[in-house]
């Protein structure tokens, strides 16, 4: 049953979450690249087969897969995330039950036709997953059953197990509005590609719990019929040091010969039973192995426990005179103040860390009496001579053992290393009413600790004002808390409460302030990924043929994020709401010279609407005019022979039929220069490698737009500091585009003269011909310093924090969002202010160490993960 309490409190545990997360975070890559070898093979299965339907059914298979391949990407991470918070649910309420055995061919009777397809489906998935993935899901099993707090494997509790994954994706595969028979193709053919993913995805898991330190659990031997494996006789329980001293030595030893008369079952123990001698000192000196033993093997209490004997006592005794004895130093506010002057004088990021110990004397104006060593020594030693059993005075040493090792984590700030060593008078206390609650990770004692460091986090800076606010109410709950003689678990977790409380309000505050940068990335991406959707339905247009490139361009990258947007915003459920979509006709066939010229009156007829309805939905969607000028520019050759045949007309009053006669145009056309030519090959869509956002967006979310950049492209934060030789603001002013822009309702007849300064256009694009940029030579050395700044980069989360270089000072930031594909990415710092970059920026704050990732991992499981160091270290035997 204590295994089971022990599940029941390890569920939410931070290393659990942390696998979940990176789990859901691998989810839509392993998925991406299935789906893409997917869609490869229905390709060969098409060609192979000779059969019609066969062929059909494939061709549709694939098509529609490709087109679902977004949606389904996005979407199978939080499928992926509910299936394992139900599997992790289900192992809370598992009991001692055996797992649920294969559903029968009776019971299969009983089931509807579409509960039977699903069972063949998952059966034909796992079996095809099971073989691929048996090597990695055997660690993981062990691994997954000892986070869980498991003595022995329970690979049915595994919440990353293959029915729990396989589940999640034919879940995703069953919402998608398509025929049964397409999907039941997709399953077929995912299952091997999804297989291979699915290893991957186990490999990365087992990496980061080994890396951890979660240790394997055991697997249970099952005995059989046919023998059983030999019982093996228990270890001779020690003899307590207080009783049958005759039958050692004949009469009354000392403490040391009591305990040499134990020799021979202590080391048959290894050291698994503590020394009363070293249970009576005032530093820990009993094996750490066999502190971690304690707190986490329950069997322990129950097979070594038993009262403590008078030798214990009098060693005790010894021990606190001497500590008595000790010249225990003093706090020196002077010898403090000059650190303190020097270390403010100094960056953040280059402050060494103070150290902080147990041995160590703090500032009685914060922690009172309990700042004193010699004091907490004392509390330490009475609390020894008021124990009675064994497990109370280990509970007492483990107590100091952990605080003492959390004083040197020196990834938290001094003063919150501090209120840890000042806590300890009130931990011991806690220890003698629950000798081993810090081998519970939901006790409110450990959870007080662990949420204190986990805030502190949130600073970088001991002498900044937000951090004198933070430490404030945790040093009131420290003094408190040693005030009590006798703290209970409910003391605790009372404090915890009212600092969470506060730490509440203050997140809900700074939630206000990022919120809407929030909201502007979970748009745009939304948007990004409808207007790939609608790029993607406009490269199958018949009339796209002929069209030049540069049109093409704006059609897939800038048209559809303004019929994305104009559908998201749309309340009302118009089918083409700001008629933006009907307007693409009209502009596809307007740059088609030989199909305009031969019709220029429903061109003078069109363009001026056209023209007002393209500007209208860039205005809505936010793009400023330079970011689309070269389109307007070569829209405006495309449209002017039609302009200059207009003037032609006039002059000779010709009829207004709407019919040029051929010999004029051509004529007229022998006039113009080539300024463009169809492209040799169809342009495909491809999808935005990141989100579009505009002057708002990028503003709400933390960008910051680049001198030479008026608007629009995603550009590098505002703590990039200025590279050498970056040109200035004036500088760069004169690359803004001045020429008037190009509006045919005022220039149907005024423009027949291109302006002079026009650039030529590229005969293949249509674009503009700028000069070619001079490339930057890489130094040695780059390609190892990009390796590293890929590793760092590949291995964010979000909720991680990082300091972050930001106008010349350093914040400590947390990654609050990332895009789906990971090119996008949202920091929060103090005060709920967004930073938000483009991987390229990152990746260059990173190479630069303007961006340092900060280990923020649990603090009590890496001071207990030394005890489990220490238990692999080969120990002394006595």
């Amino acid at each position: 049953m204590f295994a089971l309490s022990m599940l029941s409190v390890s569920i939410q545990s931070p290393l659990l979450r942390r696998a979940r997360q990176e789990a859901s975070f691998l989810a839509s890559s392993m998925l991406d690249r299935g789906i893409e070898v997917t869609v490869a093979v229905l390709e060969e299965a098409e060609r192979a087969s000779k059969s019609v339907p066969t062929r059909m059914l494939l061709g549709e298979a694939m098509a529609t897969l490709l087109k679902r391949k977004a949606e389904l990407r996005a979407a199978f991470p939080a499928r992926l995330d509910e299936a394992v918070a139900r599997a992790l649910d289900a192992a809370r309420g598992a009991g001692e039950a055996p797992a649920r055995q294969a559903v029968s061919l009776d019971e299969l009777a009983l089931v509807e036709d579409t509960e039977v397809s699903r069972f063949v489906e998952a059966s034909r998935l796992q079996q095809t997953v099971m073989p691929v993935v048996e090597e990695p899901l055997a660690r993981l099993d062990s691994l997954m059953s000892s986070a869980l707090g498991l003595p022995v494997v329970r690979a049915d509790l595994n919440p990353l197990r293959p029915d729990v994954v396989c589940g999640a994706l034919l879940d995703l595969l069953e919402a998608v509005p398509e025929e049964a028979e397409v999907r039941a193709q997709w399953v077929r053919y995912i299952a091997k590609p999804f297989a291979r993913e699915l290893k991957g995805l186990y490999e990365a898991v087992v990496k980061l719990l080994e890396e951890q330190g979660v240790e394997e659990a055991r697997y249970r031997l099952k005995l059989t019929e046919g023998g059983a494996l030999p019982a093996k006789a228990p270890a001779p329980r020690p003899q307590a040091l207080g009783g049958h001293r005759e039958q050692a030595h004949g009469g009354g030893p000392a403490v040391g010969e009591a305990m040499a008369s134990d020799a021979d079952q202590l080391r048959q123990r290894r050291g698994l039973f503590p020394r009363m001698g070293d249970l009576a000192k005032s530093r820990p000196a009993v094996p750490q192995a066999l502190m971690r033993d304690f707190l986490y093997r329950p069997q322990w209490v129950t097979e070594n426990d038993e009262p403590l004997p008078a030798a214990y006592y009098e060693a005790v005794r010894a021990q606190a005179a001497a500590a008595q004895r000790m010249q225990a130093g003093r706090y020196d506010e002077m010898a403090a103040a000059r650190t303190h002057e020097q270390a403010r004088a100094m960056s953040v990021v280059d402050r060494p860390a103070r150290s902080v110990a147990l041995e160590q004397s703090l500032s009685p104006e914060h922690w009172g009496d309990a700042g004193s060593a010699l004091e907490r020594t004392r509390t330490l030693m009475e609390l020894k001579a008021q124990a009675t059993r064994i497990s109370q005075a280990l509970g007492l040493d483990a107590v100091r053992t952990l605080v003492e090792q959390v004083a040197g984590d020196e990834r938290m700030l001094a003063p919150v290393r501090e209120a840890f060593v000042a806590m300890e008078p009130a931990l011991l206390r806690m220890a003698m009413a629950d000798p081993r609650f810090f081998g519970d990770d939901h006790h409110p004692a450990r959870r007080l600790v662990e949420g204190v460091a986990q805030r502190s986090f949130k600073y970088n800076d001991e002498y900044a004002t937000d951090f004198e606010q933070f430490m404030a109410p945790v040093r009131q709950a420290v003094r408190a808390l040693n005030a009590q003689a006798r703290p209970q678990a409910s003391d605790f977790a009372t404090r915890l409460r009212a600092i969470e409380e506060e730490w509440r309000h203050q997140d809900d505050a700074e939630k206000q302030v990022h919120e809407p940068g929030l909201r502007s990335m979970h748009f745009a991406q939304e948007r990004q990924a409808l207007a790939d959707k609608i790029a993607s339905e406009f490269g199958l247009r018949s009339d796209l043929d002929g069209v030049p490139n540069i049109v093409v361009d704006f059609l897939f990258r800038d048209w559809s994020l303004v019929i994305a947007h104009a559908q998201l915003t749309d309340d009302r459920g118009q089918l083409d709401p700001g008629g933006y979509l009907a307007v693409v006709t009209d502009l596809l066939w307007s740059v088609k010279r030989e199909a305009a010229l031969r019709q220029p009156a429903r061109l003078f007829q069109v363009v001026p609407g056209l023209v007002q309805t393209l500007r209208r939905g860039l205005d809505m969607l936010g793009k400023e005019p330079e970011e689309t000028a070269a389109f307007f520019d070569a829209l405006m050759r495309y449209h002017d022979p039609v302009l200059r045949l207009r003037r032609l007309r006039s002059a000779r009053d010709a009829e207004a039929s709407g019919l040029i006669p051929l010999d004029v145009t051509d004529s007229v056309l022998a006039s113009l220069p080539d300024t463009d030519v169809a492209p040799l090959e169809r342009p495909q869509p491809r999808a935005a490698e990141q989100p579009w956002l505009g002057r708002h967006e990028l503003a709400a979310a933390g960008f910051e737009v680049e001198a030479e950049s008026v608007a629009g492209p995603l550009t590098d934060l505002d703590a990039l500091d200025a590279a050498p030789g970056m040109p200035g603001d004036t500088d760069m002013a004169g690359l803004a585009s001045t020429r008037p822009l190009y509006d045919p309702v005022t220039d149907i007849g005024a423009l027949t003269d291109l302006p002079s300064d026009l650039p030529p256009l590229d005969e293949r694009s249509g674009a503009a011909v700028s000069e070619p940029a001079t490339l930057l030579q890489e130094a040695e050395g780059v390609e190892d310093a990009e390796a590293r700044t890929r590793a760092l980069l590949a291995r964010l989360r979000v909720g991680d924090w990082v300091d972050l270089k930001v106008r010349g000072g350093w914040r400590r930031a947390q990654l609050q969002w990332t895009s789906d594909n990971g090119t996008l990415y949202m920091f929060i710092s103090h005060g709920g202010r967004p930073h938000s970059m483009t991987q390229r920026t990152c990746a260059k704050l990173i190479r630069n160490r303007h961006l340092r990732p900060v280990d923020a991992g649990a603090v009590v499981d890496k001071a207990l993960r030394r005890l489990g160091d220490a238990a692999r270290e080969p120990e002394t035997v006595y």
